[in-house]
């Protein structure tokens, strides 16, 4: 792999001066190490959270929809900066953004672990998740830089960072959970995001370039934004009182989230320089990915978010195990997804994607039986391993589907990868701030919470059937190549 000291990097605005002759080999890989270190301390922030949902409602004496915040808030921001990092990046360049990325991510962290209450700690996760949102694509952008002969090994190895931390995340979670409190969950970034911090400092050099002016869509940002707030404080609203719903105020802000959304369509479809393209949002066939995407996302976020929770309750396991039942499932989906990618052209986009989504759906329904156990001849199988087992249904579903789609989109507009890229990771994340909302809301209606998440979990096989007829709608480009 060709080392940052044998190459000369430049960005938009700022360029990476050549490293000094005095820097050996050992330095480069160095930082791509803190850069990766940075990408998973991200990753696992984002799984290990949904772990300690039944100690912070015991912690802040509050109600689920307001513990529920800390993963929505996160999520929330997130859907904001991923657009917008990319653009700060070439703006202000990599070293710059990435430096502040960080460290907002560990102040927002150092926040978290003293938070006195719930209010508090949702604000903290939104500002742990300003850093957050920024953290892998500005890591992206120093490593292609650094390493151009090796751009795709290096960005490769750099993006295995997320599943990795799906397996740390919970794993770590419930460890910690069972020897100290959930405190600690946050107070360990703090350390490690100072190291990085002082490390990249000291590492990274940078020139100053003349930067060409760059335009950032603030309002449509802005209604995206608004849109999708004011339709989960409505949301969680409703599921804090559920008499508000014969009121007229959840209904009216429901009503202006719709209108705001549909202000921001309007405004993307005539603004010279839009967050998101029209064409890429709305038009055909680009709509059946993204409402594809927006239901799948629905299904299986909510799903995640709440599974150590419906592990608790329905199966009965502590923090550590209902963190680490989703292990077997982090792995099976990592294999899976590599020998989907390497057969994809044999296999089409259409197939995987069906075959996925019916597994996933399958899985759903079973977990929504609330059955723990099942008997095999004289054999009884249940507990942990049988949760284990089922999920491994989600698993090779999420590892068919995700790669097939994700090339599926591409494959219209390759000029467009990286927005379209965006787009599939917001609708993604805007189904599952909804869905977890969504659910939350719905759990009100259930004075047995562990029937109720049964019950939602197996609901929420609608929005994969609803997306299955979308498949077909896609176009599938290794399909037609070989008729």
């Amino acid at each position: 792999m060709a080392s940052p000291a044998q190459v000369t990097t430049k960005t938009a605005g700022v360029a990476a001066a050549p490293l000094a002759s005095s820097q050996t080999a050992a330095f480069g890989h160095l930082l791509f190490a803190l850069a990766a270190l940075a990408a998973l301390m991200s990753s696992i922030d984002y799984t290990i959270v949904a772990v300690a949902i039944p100690q912070l409602v015991v912690s802040f004496d509050t109600s689920l929809a307001l513990v529920a915040w800390t993963l929505t808030a996160y999520q929330l921001v997130q859907l904001i900066m991923l657009p917008l990092s990319g653009k700060l990046s070439d703006s202000f360049g990599r070293k710059r953004v990435f430096l502040f990325c960080v460290g907002i991510f560990t102040f927002g962290s150092l926040l978290c672990a003293i938070a006195p209450n719930i209010w508090f700690l949702i604000v903290a996760r939104g500002v742990q998740a300003v850093g957050g949102g920024g953290l892998v694509p500005s890591s992206v952008g120093i490593v292609a830089e650094h390493y151009p002969l090796r751009r795709a090994q290096a960005i490769g190895l750099l993006t295995s960072m997320q599943p990795i931390g799906s397996i740390i995340g919970p794993n770590l979670g419930g460890f910690i959970l069972e020897h100290w409190t959930w405190r600690e969950m946050f107070i360990i970034n703090v350390p490690i995001g100072a190291a990085v911090v002082v490390g990249v400092g000291l590492i990274l050099h940078e020139r100053r370039v003349q930067r060409a002016a760059r335009h950032i869509d603030v309002p449509g940002l802005a209604l995206y934004g608004s849109a999708i707030t004011l339709l989960l404080l409505s949301l969680t609203a409703a599921g804090d009182d559920p008499s508000l719903w014969h009121g007229p105020f959840v209904w009216l802000g429901l009503g202006v989230s719709v209108a705001l959304f549909v202000a921001f369509l309007r405004w993307i479809k005539r603004a010279a320089d839009p967050v998101m393209e029209y064409r890429l949002v709305a038009q055909r066939p680009y709509v059946a990915v993204n409402i594809y995407n927006l239901l799948f996302g629905a299904a299986v976020f909510g799903f995640f978010s709440f599974l150590p929770t419906y592990a608790v309750l329905v199966f009965g396991l502590d923090p550590f195990l209902s963190g680490a039942v989703l292990t077997p499932r982090a792995i099976v989906m990592v294999i899976t997804s590599i020998l989907t990618s390497v057969y994809i052209i044999k296999l089409g986009y259409r197939i995987p994607m069906l075959l996925g989504m019916a597994l996933v759906a399958v899985m759903l329904v079973i977990l929504g039986q609330a059955q723990t156990q099942v008997q095999v001849g004289p054999v009884s199988f249940g507990g942990f391993w049988f949760l284990a087992s089922v999920l491994l249904l989600s698993a090779v579903g999420n590892g068919l589907s995700t790669p097939s789609s994700s090339n599926a989109a591409i494959d219209m507009a390759p000029d467009r990868a990286a927005a379209l890229t965006g787009i599939r990771n917001m609708f993604r994340l805007t189904g599952g701030v909804i869905s977890i909302a969504a659910m939350v809301v719905a759990l009100t209606l259930f004075s047995d919470q562990a029937l109720g998440l049964a019950t939602i979990f197996g609901w929420l096989a609608v929005p994969i059937l609803l997306a299955a007829p979308l498949a077909f709608a896609i176009p599938d480009a290794p399909r037609r190549k070989r008729d």
